[in-house]
């Protein structure tokens, strides 16, 4: 087995391979050894070839210009290890050059040699180092100006839309103040109108005024009531609230009552299946049948009327579809028939004023549904909306409520 090789033999040889600057200095800050990489960047930069036996710390101190703050921190360094007041001083510099930045980290370390102490200092090249930190650093501060600037414009936006709304409601609700009272406010004159109108009418009759008389006076009877009408249905419009009370609905019984109230003829036919309860407004869910069951009387044809509504379970809604056997309705006007003011027909005593199935498209779409017409195969229609589910805690406190009524 061969002897042990001593580690003084490549002291000197491991010495001068480390990639580091490194210099030894005495108590005095004297230069006693230099590695081959101190001299090869002494010499590339202007430097001596040999600096054994020179004063590293008066070279530091001496030091002027922009470097010379830490060249008078590393002497500073170097004198605190060498009498003992700290193991270690590191401190990470620049030392650009003209062609290229270049940064490098000096450490100073003490050690004992033969009874005397000995400081080793070393310089390392960390440009690579350095620069990737900077690029990350530069990185983050822009990532960092960047979110600043999308959360102030965010926040700028979120200001502007609050007002936005703000200002909406508050011109919702000023329209809505107007709507109704300028509703109420024509609902008389109308009625007086109406009124008079009728009394002439019927009063004066084939007396004093003749056939084209008796005409203009039920052209104006028959105005009046057109104009209630719309009265009514613009304040129906504008009163449709999404903050309505609601509570867990049965269109069904819904359906008959409003078929009850309205002018039936004998010979229609209404059916209802059994459906799944709505959480719904129940007041306006009598506006929105009022209203469908009302089109589909103005509009049926020559045959007895047949009407059915039917629905499933969707998820969290319920699809409903009434069905009639009208005169139905062309492809291209099935979006255009809720829009207001909107009419297919003429203004006669049944054409309707426009306003029906967009107070019924609100109604819906305040609920969270939807409402949309197809024409059926073999003339008809069928109409589709859909409403929220009632949840079944929601019926069973329904249910249980109506039990402690009883």
């Amino acid at each position: 087995m061969p002897a042990a090789t001593p580690p003084e033999r490549f002291a000197v040889a491991a010495f001068d391979a480390l990639m580091a600057n490194i210099a030894i200095v005495d108590a005095d800050g004297v230069i006693v050894a230099v590695n081959r990489a101190w001299t090869v960047f002494a010499s590339e930069n202007g430097g001596s070839s040999n600096d054994v036996g020179i004063s590293y710390l008066s070279v530091c101190d001496a030091a002027r210009g922009r470097d010379s703050g830490d060249a008078h921190a590393i002497a500073a360094g170097i004198r605190a290890v060498l009498v003992g007041e700290q193991p270690l001083y590191e401190l990470e510099y620049p030392c650009h050059t003209a062609t290229q930045p270049r940064y490098y980290v000096a450490r100073v370390t003490r050690f004992e040699q033969d009874g005397a102490h000995y400081a080793l200092v070393a310089h390392e090249d960390i440009t690579r180092r350095k620069l990737a930190e900077l690029e990350v650093s530069s990185l983050n501060a822009s990532l960092e100006r960047r979110v600043l600037e999308r959360t102030q414009a965010l926040e700028a936006g979120e200001r502007d839309l609050q007002r936005l709304n703000t200002e909406l409601t508050a011109r919702n609700e000023e329209l809505s103040q107007f709507v109704y009272v300028a509703s109420h406010d024509l609902q008389e004159p109308l009625r007086t109108l109406g009124a008079y109108a009728d009394i002439l009418r019927h009063r004066y009759r084939g007396r004093q005024f003749d056939e084209r008389a008796d005409a203009y006076l039920g052209h104006i009877t028959e105005q009046v009531g057109r104009a209630r009408r719309l009265v009514r249905d613009v304040l129906a419009l504008a009163t449709v609230s999404e903050e309505a009370p609601r509570e867990v609905t049965d269109l069904a019984e819904v359906c008959r009552e409003v078929q009850a109230e309205l002018d039936w003829p004998p010979d229609a036919r209404l059916h209802a299946a059994p459906l799944p309860p709505v959480w719904a407004s129940p007041l306006q869910m009598r506006q929105l049948l009022d209203n469908l069951l009302g089109n589909a009387l103005k509009f049926h044809g020559a045959a007895p009327l047949r009407v059915t509504l039917s629905a499933e379970a969707e998820g969290e809604l319920v699809h409903f579809i009434l069905r009639d056997n009208g005169i139905g309705i062309a492809p291209e006007h099935t979006e255009k028939v809720f829009g207001m003011f909107q009419r297919l027909h003429g203004r006669t005593a049944t054409g309707g004023n426009g306003i029906g199935l967009a107070v019924c498209r609100r109604i819906v779409e305040r609920h969270g549904g939807r409402i949309w017409i197809e024409a059926a195969p073999g003339g008809g229609s069928a109409l589709h909306f859909t409403l929220p589910a009632a949840q079944d805690d929601a019926v069973h406190l329904s249910a249980a409520g109506e039990r402690t009524s009883g």
